[in-house]
């Protein structure tokens, strides 16, 4: 799969992003930051073929600028189940929590007998089905990897500065929020911040862990560092409007799922009647609206007063029953 030239974009004269639009369920967005005689990667992606083709970019990109760092912005494999074509001297870092919820994680061979078996269950009817089908739509074809990537050797609490080839790299971790961990790089030189999966630009975010004031307050964040550009971790590149219009959604999503909620309907219940409002219209040119019951079922749980937490398995697999079930309404 060579990465098309226009999926590369150079932001300055060393600081690049990977795009992969339109940034839908596993089509994830990295970053190269070249600096005088080392260069970081941010982030890498779960298709083995795509991972590839980006690595082989590399060389052109960096020239004598080995590649010496890297970091992993959280625990989704999409970010991080490249790794293995990282230069093996590199050092790889992460945020503690994210690290930790890597290691609980379901690794990437079972994902992809999951994926498989969904594919199959895709024709029957009923949860089993709906299920099935939207666990295959996650992983969308990709070639995963069949062994457990190499895990970041590095990790950090709160806040860390990474100088590479005579750049600063201002790393914090923001989360919990979508995951256990979610770290943001900016990059003061160029004026650029890659925010992992805080930021879903033209798709709807996904909240898998909580709370969902420590997103909100992430946002307020990244507002506040004026930054000229934000890579997302899904979408285009983008500026403070689209920021703004995804906390819009979250503060929407809190209030109208809160009254959903406190009136006894379900998730699935709550999220027909949501997507039909008025109040969704700015949000319904968005990339995957179904997703919507994935945030209210993380929602209910913490409105019910229980500790946010990394979703279990059956929690996702009812979860993606109900998704793949509006899907399928949706398309009658």
């Amino acid at each position: 799969m060579p990465v098309r030239q226009d999926n590369l974009i150079q932001i300055d004269g060393g600081t690049y992003a990977f795009m992969h639009l339109p940034g839908g369920w596993g089509q994830t967005n990295t970053g190269l930051v070249v600096g005088d005689d080392a260069s970081m990667v941010i982030d890498t992606v779960w298709d083995t073929s795509r991972a590839e083709s980006i690595a082989q970019a590399w060389p052109d990109l960096v020239g004598s600028a080995a590649i010496t760092e890297a970091v992993n912005t959280h625990s989704d494999g999409d970010h991080w189940w490249g790794n293995d074509t990282l230069p093996a001297s590199a050092r790889i870092t992460t945020s503690e929590s994210a690290l930790h919820a890597m290691k609980e994680d379901t690794p990437p061979a079972a994902v992809a007998r999951f994926s498989k078996l969904g594919s199959v269950a895709s024709a029957l009817p009923g949860p089993a089905g709906a299920m099935g089908s939207y666990m295959s739509r996650v992983t969308g074809g990709a070639s995963l990897p069949t062994r457990g990537p190499r895990l970041p050797d590095h990790t950090f609490a709160g806040t860390d500065t990474i100088t590479v080839g005579g750049r600063t790299v201002l790393l914090r971790d923001l989360g919990p929020a979508h995951t256990p961990g979610d770290v943001i790089a900016h990059v003061p030189d160029s004026g650029v911040v890659f925010t992992g999966d805080l930021l879903f630009i033209g798709a709807t975010p996904v909240i898998w862990h909580g709370p969902l004031s420590n997103w909100q307050d992430a946002l307020d964040h990244l507002l506040g560092l004026d930054a000229a550009t934000y890579v997302p971790g899904h979408g285009p590149i983008c500026g403070p409007t689209e920021i703004e219009l995804l906390r819009d959604y979250w503060s929407w999503l809190d209030r109208e799922g809160r009254a959903q909620f406190h009136a006894g309907r379900s998730p699935i219940q709550a999220a027909r009647t949501l997507l039909t409002s008025n109040d969704f219209r700015p949000y319904a040119h968005w990339d995957s609206p179904e997703r919507i019951v994935l945030n209210l079922s993380t929602l209910y749980r913490l409105w019910k007063g229980e500790a946010p937490a990394p979703p279990t398995f059956g929690r996702r697999a009812r979860a993606f029953a109900d998704a793949g079930k509006l899907l399928r309404e949706r398309s009658r």
